[in-house]
């Protein structure tokens, strides 16, 4: 039986593990047969190899029912004194029950058995766990929520590796600092400049200071470091989608991909934003980036971007399924945000409402998240569940221009809000909103003009209109002027309204209103201005009604323009 072991080893280590599982099948069978033929050493290592390629040809229920077999054996063997001499010669040929258990484990993380998974390698004694071992029990800790334990099993990892990386990331993300990661990594990161900037930069991530991260990143991003290296370019790609510079991110993220067209880290979130840009360009690059290969091998990733393309084409059930198969895979913020966002296209809100939840707990610090929730609940009409849901939102993101204009949002929509509360709340937002990225300034202006403030909702808008000028300011200022009675200013703001977007609906009903008590000279002026040629076809005596009662200089009879 010797031979057959030896034999079934070379197989092994030339990967014919579907071949080894019938020899280990028929010679298990002939040992039940005749047990004087296999010794009990023999025995468990013939076992150790079937539950080994039974593993490897992914059948994890034999395999696991097999090494949990194994484990029994090797505590017999050891108990018994007839062979123990025997045991003690051939110590190397019987595997250590921490291997053992760590192939258990392995088996239930296949089977989706994550209880059990911890409860194998709980077993193992501490002072007998190895960094690998440590690993997996810190990485199962932080998955169930057990933080406390996750860390100390990371900080073990680190101690004896101290170029874990993942391991760094994790503690940064539990919110471990810096200075005490690195205090753990001390001898690696002496020696190697990029390995102190790369940790620089990641404790900046996860403490949430965005725009410090991305300045380390960039000096990363330059010859002689780590110049076109994609994990920055990706992490610098989710530092601007926290900070909603969702342009940006777009930007960054594509370069990583043109480098790398097989990269799946971050190709999710690509696809997510993409999708919400809406524009042409995006979603024809959107459908370059869906996956082309065979569906066994796609990842939650791959399904996340299949999923966004067919949300953008309004196949919202497909859209709903694709994410479902992506959280089949792994817990994905972006799998879980594209359900959120597909049930609610399709009216079902109280089903989206758990999922944004889910993603809100994962990435706290995500402003769609939060205002997807927001919505749910405000096209739920719990208008309660929104503002607390806000609220909450201002917190996690530290009160920042998006969550305050979101809660103000919320507000306005609340009859029994204060006015002065909504006013402050969106003065704020307006002051801190350096690079006009949200719609804080439109909102207040809109605030003041329904309080009659046109005054000051019209230097409001001067203010912001010459930095960032676009066709929302242009029309509310018009909006201004035709309630100051300033006929000419609106219509110039009209004017230049729709020139930057012929579609302002808005515009052009604001243009058409105060088109009434403008001359016949400005209004042809106007219908050149945007491509149309305007015609007198006749006035009808329900509108020469109208111009009397508005103009102080009514229209001439059709007989007297003839």
């Amino acid at each position: 039986m010797n031979n057959i072991i030896k034999q079934l080893q070379s197989m092994y280590e030339l990967e014919l593990h579907s071949n080894i599982v019938r020899v280990c099948d028929l010679a298990l069978s002939a040992a039940d047969q005749k047990p004087e033929s296999l010794s009990p050493v023999n025995k468990f290592q013939l076992v150790l190899l079937y539950a080994d390629s039974l593993y490897d040809t992914q059948q994890y229920w034999q395999a696991e029912n097999l090494y949990r077999q194994a484990l029994q054996m090797r505590k017999n063997l050891l108990k018994t004194k007839t062979t123990s001499n025997k045991i003690a010669e051939n110590q190397n040929e019987l595997n250590s029950d921490v291997e053992i258990k760590f192939k258990i484990h392995k088996c239930c993380l296949a089977l989706k058995q994550i209880n059990a998974a911890i409860e194998i390698l709980q077993l193992i004694p501490a002072r007998l766990r190895t960094s690998k071992i440590n690993m997996a029990l810190a990485n199962l800790y932080r998955d169930t929520g057990m933080e406390r334990s996750a860390i100390t099993c990371y900080k073990e990892v680190l101690r004896e590796c101290p170029l874990a990386l993942e391991a760094v990331e994790n503690l940064l993300k539990l919110g471990i600092k810096g200075v005490e990661v690195n205090s753990l990594m001390v001898e690696v990161t002496s020696e190697v400049n990029w390995l102190n900037l790369w940790l620089k930069a990641q404790a900046q991530l996860y403490s949430r200071d965005f725009a410090n991260a991305i300045q380390t990143y960039k000096s990363m991003d330059s010859y002689g470091l780590l110049k076109d290296n994609t994990l920055i370019l990706v992490n610098m790609g989710y530092c601007y989608h926290y900070m909603c510079e969702d342009d940006k991110a777009i930007a960054v993220l594509q370069r990583a991909m043109k480098l790398d067209q097989n990269l799946v880290f971050g190709k999710d979130l690509l696809s997510t934003l993409l999708a919400s840009s809406g524009s042409s360009e995006h979603v024809t690059y959107l459908e370059n980036l869906t996956p082309s290969f065979d569906m066994s091998l796609w990842s939650s990733e791959h399904w996340v971007v299949l999923g966004n393309y067919m949300y953008v084409s309004k196949k919202y059930e497909k859209a709903a399924y694709f994410g479902q198969q992506a959280l089949l895979h792994s817990r994905n913020i972006e799998a879980l945000l594209l359900k959120t966002k597909t049930l609610m296209e399709i009216n079902k809100y109280q089903e989206a409402v758990p999922h944004c939840t889910e993603a809100i707990q994962i990435c706290p610090f995500r402003y769609d998240l939060h205002h997807c929730l927001v919505d749910c609940y405000i096209k739920m009409n719990r208008l309660r569940e929104a503002d607390s849901m806000a609220q909450n939102a201002c917190k996690q993101l530290n009160y920042s221009p998006q969550s305050l204009t979101l809660h103000a949002s919320v507000l306005l929509k609340d009859p029994m809000t204060s006015g002065k509360t909504v006013r402050k709340m969106l003065e704020k937002a307006v002051e801190q909103d350096k690079t006009f990225s949200t719609n804080a300034v439109c909102m207040l202006a809109e605030f003041l003009e329904q309080e009659q403030q046109y005054d000051q909702a019209r230097q409001l808008l001067m203010k912001y209109i010459e930095q960032h000028p676009s066709s929302r300011l242009h029309q509310l200022l018009g909006d201004c002027f035709v309630n100051l009675q300033k006929d000419d200013d609106a219509f110039h703001h009209y004017n230049v309204a729709l020139r930057l977007d012929p579609t302002n609906q808005r515009a052009t009903e604001g243009l058409n209103n105060i088109g009434r008590n403008l001359s016949l000279s400005k209004r042809d002026s106007y219908y050149t201005c945007v491509g149309e040629t305007y015609t007198s076809q006749g006035t009808s005596a329900s509108d020469q009604d109208v111009f009397l009662e508005s103009d102080p200089d009514p229209w001439p009879a059709n007989n007297s323009l003839e």
